[in-house]
């Protein structure tokens, strides 16, 4: 008895996922694309969290940082590491997947080889998801303006 009870529980969780994989009518390269994300909040949490005390965008005019610059890293200035809506994802997720060399640069040895975390903060606890959504669907639309390339195979 008890395993159609796990069956159909298990059934009524995975509903809402498969509504939320068949809810994006144009699904990129990688397949995976958040649900919604409202780019002009995007902007403002990209503020609020004060990514602009490294990161600059390309052709778009942000607030000085809160506190001292720490370093320049343009955004949507090239397709480098960032190539497509997943990447972006990656990027902010997980931001140790790459260090370029303008950043390597700053790092200590001990960065560099990975002893300590790099200066992006983790924002695994001051990151809503909703924030996440938002500014992916921000510099998604950023990149798409900027640089063409992007996104494309």
């Amino acid at each position: 008895m008890k395993k159609p009870r796990l069956f159909s529980l298990l059934f009524l969780l995975a509903l809402p996922l498969i509504g939320l994989i068949a809810a994006d009518p144009a699904p990129r390269a990688g397949g995976f694309r958040f649900p919604g994300g409202d780019a002009m909040d995007g902007r403002d949490s990209f503020i609020g969290l004060n990514c602009v005390q490294c990161h600059s965008i390309n052709k778009v005019e942000l607030p000085d940082p809160k506190g001292n610059r720490r370093l320049e890293l343009t955004l949507a200035n090239e397709i480098r590491f960032v190539k497509n809506y997943d990447d972006l994802i990656t990027a902010i997720t997980k931001p140790k997947h790459v260090v370029t060399e303008q950043y390597r640069a700053i790092l200590t040895k001990a960065e560099v080889q990975g002893s300590i975390e790099p200066l992006m903060p983790d924002f695994t606890n001051d990151m809503s998801a909703r924030q996440l959504m938002d500014i992916v669907a921000f510099l998604d639309e950023v990149y798409r303006t900027a640089l063409p390339a992007y996104g494309a195979k």
